[in-house]
């Protein structure tokens, strides 16, 4: 799909500061706030965009829950066409699925019920449960115990955006993907989306699609203008207006154990957070605008009252709020001017130059033979059988052998190197598991001995850091995440060098 790009304009052209906005880049790496990317909408045009190397324009990059807003346009284009009510009851959809014996609350649960989040279920499920489970996920839905009757208490579940997900399919016969591609993707020009699928064929609803910053941009602005895209009626305004705005006043997110969202009353005063507001898939925030959220800063919010958008992408731990905190300290007032045009080139030099750290430390060391070659590892708990080090000019393979099979990383001493691979790494990465990923690496020797890779998974939040050491011919792999839902360390691997016998070759 060939991608047609927004149009572009200097800050001051659309009334922007553009000392607000470099206010803004300077506080979050301050902050040190892992920004991916960055991109500014103000008054039809792009002011504003940054992206921190290896991150590109053009790479796709995980959306996680950010993904529920555009399921709930899937849902907005079935309602438009007459094809759905919002009034019809969820299990209607699913007879074949249905447990014996339904509930009275299950019973009356509809799908305006799962696009709010009010589904009488005292748990919501993340994505991270049930990704990489081959069962049927609708059967699962539909037999969670529903305690409280539904359209009553707020409770957020991915469990609920992918029954919506199943339900555009059943209704329309394409999956969620299909519609919006035909409808929406295509005559606004994206380019490639991707967006997992789950058992029975359905888009997964809650979570898994990746697109461009541009395109997340493009989504917003799309809501921005009701629905419209350059004359075309895309999506009706009706539905925007009703989508965007506040359903559910009484919001609180539970305590979350990486698998499941405890309810208000299970959680605690201390696990639980509130919110400002909840519509059909979309966050409210402040200042009159909304807002479609993915765990790990994946964030596009629209803001009617400044006629502007903002994307970002992000690798943001659990709970951070600071990004936010700069955007209303620094972008807002940035909306309201006064626009200095000489103030833009410094911006866009500032913007030009954004990149992540990388590492610090020796390309060479007197140490590099004892580490190469192959290590036969003790049992562990990842069940990695094997770890093999290869050197070249300017390089270290990582092979790793594991059930699912044997992975490789290339990471460069000099300078990082950009690979494909299908190395394992579900268990720090919230359960996702690609066959192949894109990953730029680093390896650099530190002033004990050890070898230190950087691998930043660029089409996701995670970058990982990986120590090897070599003591008395034992050689021990320490792993870890900048952010997950769950654990941020593997536990140590230890190994010793194979046999003749037993080396690979």
């Amino acid at each position: 799909m060939t991608s047609l790009p927004l149009r572009r304009a200097s800050p001051s052209q659309q009334r922007v500061s553009a000392r607000g906005v470099s206010d803004f880049i300077d506080g979050v790496n301050a902050a040190g706030l892992e920004l991916h990317s960055f991109m500014l909408y103000r008054d039809g045009a792009v002011v504003a965009e940054a992206f921190w190397a290896p991150y590109r324009a053009d790479r796709l990059h995980v959306q996680h829950s950010a993904t529920k807003s555009w399921v709930s346009m899937a849902i907005g284009l079935l309602v438009d066409d007459g094809l759905l009510s919002l009034d019809a009851r969820v299990v209607g959809f699913f007879a074949a699925d249905c447990p014996a014996h339904i509930s009275e609350h299950l019973a009356a649960m509809t799908v305006r019920d799962l696009l709010t989040m009010r589904t009488g279920h005292r748990q919501g499920i993340s994505g991270g449960a049930w990704r990489g489970r081959s069962e049927s996920w609708v059967r699962l839905f539909l037999n969670e115990p529903v305690e409280d009757p539904p359209g009553q208490r707020f409770i957020y579940s991915s469990a609920s955006s992918f029954m919506l997900s199943a339900i555009v399919s059943v209704v329309s016969g394409q999956t969620a993907f299909e519609l919006c591609n035909a409808r929406i993707f295509q005559p606004m020009g994206m380019g490639r989306i991707d967006w997992d699928l789950a058992p029975g064929g359905y888009n997964t609803g809650g979570n898994g699609l990746s697109c461009s910053t541009e395109d997340l941009l493009k989504f917003g602005v799309l809501h921005l203008q009701q629905g419209n895209w350059q004359g075309q009626q895309l999506l009706s305004s009706e539905w925007v207006a009703e989508a965007t705005r506040g359903h559910v006043e009484d919001v609180w997110m539970g305590a979350f154990d990486g698998k499941r969202y405890l309810g208000r009353d299970e959680s605690g005063a201390a696990g639980i957070t509130r919110r400002e507001g909840y519509g059909y898939q979309w966050w409210m925030t402040l200042h009159g605008g909304y807002y479609a959220s993915g765990v790990f800063g994946q964030q596009c919010i629209v803001l009617p009252e400044q006629n502007a958008v903002i994307a970002f992408t992000a690798g943001l731990p659990l709970g951070e709020r600071r990004l936010h905190s700069l955007l209303w300290e620094h972008l807002l007032p940035a909306l309201d001017g006064p626009a200095d045009s000489a103030a833009d080139p410094g911006l866009a030099a500032l913007l030009a130059r954004q990149q992540r750290p990388s590492l610090s430390g020796a390309s060479t060391s007197s140490r590099q033979a004892g580490f190469s070659g192959t290590f036969v590892m003790q049992a562990n708990e990842d069940q990695v059988s094997q770890v093999r080090l290869v050197f070249g000019a300017g390089f270290c393979d990582f092979y790793l052998t594991d059930p699912r099979g044997t992975h490789c990383i290339r990471a460069g001493f000099a300078d990082a190197i950009e690979s494909r691979t299908s190395m394992t790494g579900h268990y720090l990465h919230h359960q996702y598991q690609p066959d192949m990923t894109p990953v730029v690496a680093q390896a650099v020797w530190t002033e004990d001995g050890a070898l230190s890779m950087s691998w930043q998974f660029v089409e996701t939040a995670f970058c990982d850091r990986v120590i090897c050491r070599l003591e008395h011919g034992t050689l021990s792999v320490d792993r870890s995440v900048n952010v997950n839902a769950g654990p941020l360390q593997r536990p140590t691997l230890s190994g010793h060098p194979a046999t003749a016998f037993q080396e690979s070759p």
